[in-house]
């Protein structure tokens, strides 16, 4: 019966994960863990030492990725058992669960603690500043097309997708992108 719970839970397929591994275990090799996560794009990773209900230090790390998979799928490629993989909800939450940010009860972590791919980066960062409604973002895209003034399109939005990126908005853009065009168009 496990078996098959196990197989309908892993049909499932998301694009954010965070995985716990240790310095030793009989399961994996932890220099091809950390080998395999370093082949990824975009990654973190942070070593924790044991809290008062541990016993050994581990490692958590956020793995975003491209196209979405299973867990299951996500273990094989990193080399470690299935249930040491979890998706994540939410983004902001995951990265800053590796600084214990918003964990007074636990050890707390310096960023510079964490390990983080180059390409991830700025958005792990935006992480850890305030965070915005997604009402105040499309705002500030709204604000930004009305307040740039450009004589053509392809110029405008050269510098809307420039802005989008820069404040990490995409994922908001992503989701209201037909009506931001639109507006876009409108305000030549």
């Amino acid at each position: 019966m496990k078996k098959k719970q196990e197989q309908i839970i892993d049909t499932k397929r998301y694009r954010n994960f965070m995985i716990l591994f240790y310095d030793e275990s009989k399961h994996y090799n932890f220099n091809d863990v950390i080998f395999n996560i370093h082949s990824l794009k975009y990654y973190a990773y942070i070593k924790h030492e044991p809290e008062t209900d541990e016993k050994i230090a581990h490692y958590h790390a956020f793995i975003h990725l491209d196209s979405a998979t299973t867990e299951g799928s996500l273990a094989k490629r990193i080399g470690i058992p299935r249930s040491k993989v979890q998706y994540v909800k939410n983004v902001r939450g995951g990265c800053r669960y590796l600084t214990h940010i918003d964990y007074d009860d636990k050890i707390q972590y310096s960023l510079d603690d964490v390990k983080v791919s180059g390409l991830f980066k700025r958005k792990f960062l935006k992480n850890f500043e305030d965070v915005k409604t997604e009402e105040e973002i499309i705002q500030d895209i709204y604000n930004f097309i009305d307040n740039f003034h450009c004589d053509t399109y392809v110029e405008k939005l050269k510098q809307l997708i420039i802005f989008i990126n820069i404040n990490c908005y995409d994922t908001v853009y992503k989701r209201y992108r037909p009506e931001f065009l639109d507006y876009l168009k409108m305000n030549l």
